[in-house]
């Protein structure tokens, strides 16, 4: 807990030294709540068809409601991935170059790090956006089954049930060399494709043997326990707003009210927390990649930090040390 508490604080003051982040964040936080209503009016609309034209037959149309709900997360990832992009170029600067960056909500280095992030690297922002999440989904999946040892048997079901799974996280493993959540933080930090940044971030933890490391997933867990647990406050809401004021009589031909009112009020708080939170996680990735590739530019620049960061990492990680 005090090697994650003090990786926290230095992310938090490198936003705090740069407030110019958190205007980044609202403000992809209001395109995300506009995003959301407008999906939400489109589902409705779109079942509303799919249920009229069910009544004269079997509707085939719920292809529409795939294609929307693929647009609805594909838009959502890349308004996250913006903010991950701005905030790793931006800490970046702040590790690297602190003469750069400034308190107020509009320097130079917020600035050039969003403009790179929606011009240059925006076709890099897109297309991560597009995998980055869906593998890390299919590497959780895949984990449980990830053979624990290579003790040979002469059971042929066994050894084929053994050579499946070797196949089949070995499968994931290598798509997540190229697409992980460390993958963005190097497109904002040095401007790289998305499959090349992956690629060197992989590289980089490997060669500093921070495998372990950087699977520590206590501080991002936390985060998303806070983004679960204010979604589910945000549909409590919608159940209630629903219940006393009525709001969506009339509007669908879905006959549960109460809950499609939850549902969206859940989607809505989950998706604007996550994109908030998701400020701090990037801020947190983007110190353990810069805390690998210039330890020194941290020593020289903010001695008291790097002098913290040092022992809380030498109490946990003795022999990774760099």
């Amino acid at each position: 807990i005090p090697f994650a508490a003090t990786n926290l604080s230095c992310a938090l003051i490198g936003i705090r030294e740069n407030l110019g982040i958190t205007t980044v964040a609202y403000s992809m936080m209001i395109l995300a709540f506009a995003w959301c209503m407008w999906c939400i009016f489109a589902l409705l609309g779109v079942y509303d068809y799919i249920h009229e034209e069910a009544k004269g037959g079997v509707s085939e149309n719920y292809h529409a409601l795939i294609a929307l709900a693929f647009a609805f997360y594909w838009t959502y990832q890349v308004l996250q991935h913006v903010i991950t992009v701005t905030v790793a170029g931006t800490i970046g600067k702040w590790w690297f170059e602190p003469e750069s960056t400034s308190g107020c909500c509009c320097s130079a280095s917020v600035s050039t790090s969003f403009n790179q992030s929606m011009t240059h690297s925006f076709g890099s922002v897109c297309f991560g956006s597009l995998f980055v999440g869906i593998v890390g989904l299919m590497r959780q999946v895949v984990e449980p089954f990830r053979p624990q040892g290579e003790e040979s048997t002469l059971l042929c079901l066994q050894e084929c049930l053994f050579c499946f799974q070797e196949l089949l996280v070995s499968s994931v493993d290598s798509l997540a060399k190229y697409f992980n959540q460390w993958s963005l933080i190097y497109v904002g930090l040095y401007g790289y494709s998305t499959m090349k940044a992956g690629k060197e971030a992989t590289m980089i933890f490997e060669a500093r043997g921070w495998t372990t490391i950087v699977s520590d997933d206590l501080l991002p867990n936390v985060l998303n326990i806070l983004s679960i647990v204010i979604s589910g406050c945000t549909g409590i809401f919608g159940l209630l707003l629903e219940h006393y004021l009525h709001i969506g009589e009339g509007i669908t031909s879905f006959h549960r009210p109460l809950v499609a009112a939850f549902a969206i009020g859940l989607v809505i708080g989950f998706v604007l927390s996550n994109i908030l939170m998701g400020t701090v996680s990037s801020a947190l990735n983007t110190v353990l990649v810069c805390y690998a590739a210039g330890p020194a530019e941290f020593q020289k620049n903010y001695p008291d930090l790097s002098s913290k960061m040092r022992h809380s990492w030498k109490e946990v990680w003795p022999e990774s040390m760099v």
